[in-house]
């Protein structure tokens, strides 16, 4: 067989005849006087090609490989007669790029050290995802001879924000969230909220954006992207939303009933964000020398299966106007005014010492023919001194012609003065008064007010009751004997 020369010549002329051997050159005037040594070693120019000599042929079949990253791979370039050929090995990234030479014939050239040869096998341990790409087993001949062979490494899906971490948004904007994934296969990427479900109810949004429309306080919270591709565990980034809105002020108490000499905390809740400057006016002016205080309130249900961040909670505060001793010209209408970037809001409160409404708490129903006993309670932090009963029949009325309802009857009015007593810090009163001269089985309405010594209460909502009712029993006035015929 003949061998591969150092340098490749054409006989001009077969008397003048050059072997090569050993890197050398040497001019012979006769193929018949070169040696066998050197004809070992001569390379024929296709013009005389050597029909004797079969090139490198490939045993191994192209192949694509997948491996998940982390394991091992064996790239196969298995051959037959190659002679002195020289097997060579390289691989060309996936993502295009300069060729990088691994082994030739049986020697490692890359320092890498997870790649190992072993005869004409190439094994990659531990992959990584850079290792993928093509593989080249060939022979430099020309032609080239060669074998080509893929590697995909699978990889688990990563995933990354491409928006803020934290977005303040203000309220009935829009706003949008978006992250990348990479992964072999390709991830799916689906958004998910940490306290519940999406805004729009769905539990789950699949894309690589999520869009909000017309926010409000219900769209805060922590969103996940999450990204997976069944090769290890999914990935998420997370992206926080804090609505920023005008403020929410709500009194505790719209009407505050006190006395002269108490003590009197007036208290609204505030919410908003940014957190809103609170101050307090009465009767429209700043109020002045009274202590104020102002603390966070924590929300009064928790649900402990769902992770809040700090500060990601709707923002509650409690704000008192506290006043240690009372003075009659402390009553009036006080403002919890509250303001941020956003916008200002306020509540009323009403600070009195006239008697709450009047609540009737007797049953509709009397037992009683012509008399009813009417009973009330009512709030007073100065004693009841008097009160009032306004009654009538409860008469559906007449329509005339012009249109006008006219009731029947007139109010019958009932007032009486009410014993001092001596519980002085009593608030709440109940009372009694029994209506008489009614009517049997008639239907009434009834209203009350009572007094303190700051005034009058307002009117109690219409009461309806009645007598007793009769049961009227009709009974026939004759009896009529039957008739009987005797034939």
């Amino acid at each position: 067989m003949l061998g591969t020369a150092v340098s490749r010549y054409r006989w001009p002329h077969p008397d003048e005849v050059l072997a090569a051997s050993y890197g050398h050159a040497y001019p012979i005037t006769s193929a018949a006087s070169v040696p066998t040594t050197y004809l070992e070693y001569y390379d024929y120019d296709p013009y005389f090609p050597d029909h004797g000599t079969e090139p490198p042929n490939f045993t191994a079949r192209p192949q694509t490989f997948t491996v998940e990253m982390g394991q091992s791979v064996i790239i196969p370039c298995d051959y037959t007669n190659a002679g002195e050929h020289k097997l060579i090995i390289k691989k060309v990234s996936a993502r295009g790029g300069n060729e990088k030479l691994l082994a030739v014939d049986i020697h490692k050239v890359t320092p890498d050290q997870r790649i190992s040869i072993t005869g004409a096998r190439l094994t990659i341990s531990h992959i990584r995802p850079r290792d993928a790409g093509t593989y080249l087993c060939y022979f430099d001949l020309d032609p080239p001879v060669q074998l080509k062979h893929t590697l995909l490494v699978q990889y688990a899906a990563t995933v990354s924000s491409l928006v803020p971490p934290e977005q303040h948004v203000a309220k009935g904007s829009s706003v949008t969230l978006e992250c990348e994934a990479h992964g072999n296969p390709h991830p799916t990427i689906h958004w998910s909220r940490q306290e519940g479900k999406l805004p729009s109810g769905q539990h789950t949004s699949q894309g690589i954006r999520l869009t909000l429309t017309d926010v409000d306080q219900g769209a805060e919270g922590t969103y996940l992207c999450t990204a997976d591709n069944d090769i290890g565990d999914p990935a998420s980034a997370a992206m926080a939303i804090i609505i920023e809105y005008p403020p929410e002020v709500t009194p505790e108490k719209a009407v505050v009933r006190t006395r002269e000499g108490a003590q009197m905390e007036l208290v609204c809740v505030v919410q908003g964000r940014p957190t809103p400057e609170v101050v307090w006016t009465r009767d429209g002016q700043p109020v002045q020398d009274i202590v104020m205080d102002t603390q966070p309130q924590l929300p009064t249900h928790t649900h402990t299966s769902t992770t809040v961040l700090s500060g990601h909670s709707l923002p509650t505060h409690r704000h008192s106007l506290l006043i240690t001793s009372l003075a009659e010209k402390d009553f009036g209408s006080y403002m919890c005014i509250a303001e941020n970037a956003h916008g200002r809001k306020h509540a009323a409160i009403q600070v009195t010492g006239l008697p709450e409404v009047p609540d009737i708490t007797s049953s509709p129903n009397g037992d009683e023919s012509t008399r009813y006993t009417l009973t009330w309670k009512t709030e007073s932090y100065s004693p009841v001194k008097e009160f009032i009963i306004m009654y009538r029949k409860a008469h559906r009325g007449v329509w005339q012609g012009n249109g006008s309802l006219v009731m029947e009857g007139s109010w019958n009015k009932v007032s009486s003065a009410v014993e001092a007593e001596d519980e002085v810090n009593k608030a709440q009163y109940s009372m009694a008064y029994i209506l008489t001269n009614l009517e049997v089985a008639t239907d009434y309405l009834a209203i009350v007010r009572v007094r303190n010594k700051y005034g009058w209460s307002d009117e109690s909502n219409y009461f309806q009751f009645s007598t007793q009712k009769a049961l009227k029993i009709s009974r026939a006035t004759s009896l009529v004997s039957p008739c009987w015929s005797v034939d």
